[in-house]
């Protein structure tokens, strides 16, 4: 038989401090509003509960029965209120995010610590892939967050700006190009390009950024792989656009060489994106805060 957590509640405190007045002002409510209560759990359980003898009254013996099992029923419900509110104040809890093979070398470390730190309980999953691939995971639900380079966004999806990290054309040591301090776009017409597999945010804003500039570069290898694009320029087999966090190494080493462009420097515009049709956790909305913090 189904019971009335409130009823239960008012003869559970009532019970508890021998006296209904101190149970009425635990509740907030007035001294009868309590009487009702109990009177009712009464009715439904068809059985006498309390007995009263003036202003005092004591349990009959139902009354002990029930005060046992709703001193356990009272101690679940508080845990559980206290496990919710920890949820509610990003103490506990999960976070699915996705991101690219670059940032989760480069940026993604610092930006997770920064959340842990502030957020212990939680527990962080970090998934990598390309752009397309993430963005398709936060559509199906597979990630709470993505950050990932801009792409063209399905109408399903929200996006916050985030960081522009600059990339550079790198090329081989011995290249063409090397005598030149600065280059033009337009020269890359027909140039070998390695380039970043389909559904990279890298390979859609700079093949975009080409074609606005009525430049067809000849696309020699997509990989998707960055240490395969940096390794095959560096024998000579082409030219690449690059995150300069991930070639600085080879570039101080002397086995790149990264070129300025006269229309200046090349930025990637990176995002962090969400499903529209979910209501983001607690966990969410913290690390989004952070974004912005750090953007």
């Amino acid at each position: 038989m189904q019971k009335n957590l409130n009823n239960l509640r008012a003869f559970f405190l009532a019970a508890s401090e021998k006296n209904i007045t101190r149970a009425a002002e635990r509740l907030c409510v007035t001294q009868p509003a309590v009487t009702m209560q109990i009177k009712s759990l009464e009715h439904t359980l068809g059985m006498k509960l309390i007995q009263k003898y003036g202003k005092d009254f004591q349990l009959t013996e139902v009354g002990d029965t029930l005060f046992v099992y709703v001193k356990k029923i009272f101690k679940i419900v508080d845990e559980m209120e206290y496990a919710l509110e920890s949820y509610r104040e990003t103490t506990q809890g999960s976070l699915k995010l996705g991101t690219t093979h670059s940032f989760a070398r480069h940026f993604m470390p610092d930006l997770v610590h920064r959340f842990q730190e502030q957020f212990p309980g939680v527990k962080v999953f970090l998934k990598e892939g390309n752009s397309q691939d993430i963005l398709d995971g936060v559509l199906s639900f597979k990630y709470d967050l993505g950050v990932i380079g801009r792409l063209p966004y399905d109408k399903k999806l929200n996006f916050i700006p985030y960081t522009r990290p600059e990339f550079l054309l790198v090329t081989p040591p011995g290249h063409r190009f090397r005598e030149n301090k600065e280059i033009s776009l337009g020269d890359l017409n027909n140039e070998p390009l390695i380039i970043q597999e389909k559904g990279s945010g890298a390979r859609h804003a700079f093949l975009s950024l080409l074609r606005s500039h009525g430049v067809n570069p000849s696309v020699h290898v997509e990989a998707g792989s960055v240490e395969f694009i940096k390794e095959y320029v560096m024998h000579g087999e082409g030219i690449a656009f690059l995150y300069k966090a991930e070639v600085e190494q080879e570039m101080n080493r002397g086995l790149l060489h990264g070129l300025r462009i006269k229309e200046g420097p090349l930025y990637l515009q990176t995002d962090v994106i969400f499903h529209k049709n979910t209501e983001l956790s607690p966990a969410s909305q913290a690390f989004l805060r952070l974004t912005e913090v750090v953007s």
